[in-house]
């Protein structure tokens, strides 16, 4: 079987030669990108290559509240030293709303300090900008569909309400208004929804497919949100969503991050195809076995080497976690090996790389 063959098959919970290894952010078919990764990436960028099963995408775009209305913004950088810090200011009807964020001069994560939406009021004035629906032009998905052919799948990003809605707030501030000001929460959300629905409707048309994607349902996750709270924020208007898919004869993929033993039923109520990346303990709460037991008869599992494991655990240690996944997934089918996260820093260690090198061989010797 071909790569592709292998994630579609595993989507659709078929039979496989053997379970597919999706390296989860190392863009080994792009070019641009593999010459501007630090150095200590080239071992794990060839052993990708060699095994490893594409998996990326595009997004629709449009920004927070999905608008094609043009907003008038003005933006500032101030350099912090080890940080730059991103001002930017946009005019809305209700006024000017401000927001920033910080990216690294070292290569680690960036992180917003400051969010358009910090009163209620806020949250009218950005939702005030006049909805134009978006029409983006999407052969830029064929091109990339073409680039990655067999060796892998091309998805299409799609947005969840409630993401957007918490890049706008932060989620501390959203969890607090879905218990305070639930109703005006729920009322964004329907609007949000309608565009997101529209988006998806005009990337239907252009023929873009079979997969599509969804992120950012962990915000109405624990410790933020419980059971009930997913379920009316991010179930009830993902139903709407699923059945189009559905209709459509399209397939979802969810990457959603955390604490997920209290809802991980609500996941197969989403229609979702594949799941990533079911953290286990301390992480999350729920263990790859129990998943597999719970809803991997009705969804593929995708996951769950964590991240901080593959960056600091001693090798024996992470090849037997690896071992572990690889005998809960492959019964059944259904899986795909991967990472909980991409790699996050400029240059990686010996040891990092020692270990992601050691899943990849752990994975093939298991085919």
């Amino acid at each position: 079987m071909t790569q592709r063959e292998r994630m579609m098959a595993a989507f659709r919970l078929e039979e496989t030669d053997h379970f597919p290894l999706h390296v989860r952010g190392v863009r080994a078919w792009d070019e641009p990108w593999c010459a501007t990764r630090h150095e200590s990436y080239a071992p794990i960028i060839e052993a990708v290559r060699e095994h490893g099963a594409y998996e990326t995408g595009i997004g629709i775009g449009g920004g927070a509240v999905f608008t094609a209305y043009p907003i008038e913004a003005q933006t500032s950088t101030e350099d912090a030293g080890d940080w730059i810090i991103h001002h930017v200011t946009i005019e809305t009807p209700g006024g000017p709303l401000t927001a920033a964020h910080r990216t690294s001069t070292r290569g680690l994560p960036g992180l917003a300090t400051e969010h358009f939406v910090k009163t209620l009021e806020d949250l009218d004035a950005i939702l005030s900008i006049p909805y134009e629906p978006l029409r983006p032009d999407l052969s830029h998905f064929s091109a990339l569909d073409a680039e990655i052919g067999e060796r892998g799948i091309v998805m299409c990003a799609i947005p969840v309400p409630i993401y957007s809605l918490a890049r706008l707030t932060g989620s501390d501030r959203l969890a607090i208004w879905t218990l305070t000001d639930r109703a005006r929460i729920l009322a964004a959300v329907d609007t949000l929804l309608e565009r997101a629905l529209d988006m998806l409707e005009w990337a239907l048309e252009q023929g873009v497919g079979p997969i599509y994607a969804t992120s950012g349902e962990e915000f109405m996750t624990p410790p933020l949100a419980g059971p009930k709270d997913f379920r009316e924020f991010v179930v009830k208007p993902g139903l709407v969503v699923r059945d189009r898919l559905q209709k459509a004869d399209m397939l979802r993929h969810i990457h959603c991050h955390g604490p997920l033993n209290g809802i991980l039923e609500e996941f197969v109520t989403l229609g979702a195809d594949c799941l990533h990346p079911i953290e286990g303990p301390p992480l999350g709460d729920v263990t790859f076995e129990d998943a597999k037991r719970r809803i991997g008869h009705r969804v593929c599992l995708e996951g769950n080497i964590q991240i901080g494991d593959l960056y600091h655990d001693p090798t024996d240690e992470l090849v037997e976690k690896v071992k572990r996944t690889i005998d809960a997934g492959v019964p059944g089918g259904g899986f795909i090996l991967c990472p909980t996260a991409s790699p996050h820093t400029k240059e990686l260690t010996a040891q990092t790389v020692k270990n992601y090198l050691a899943m990849i061989e752990t994975a093939v010797e298991s085919w």
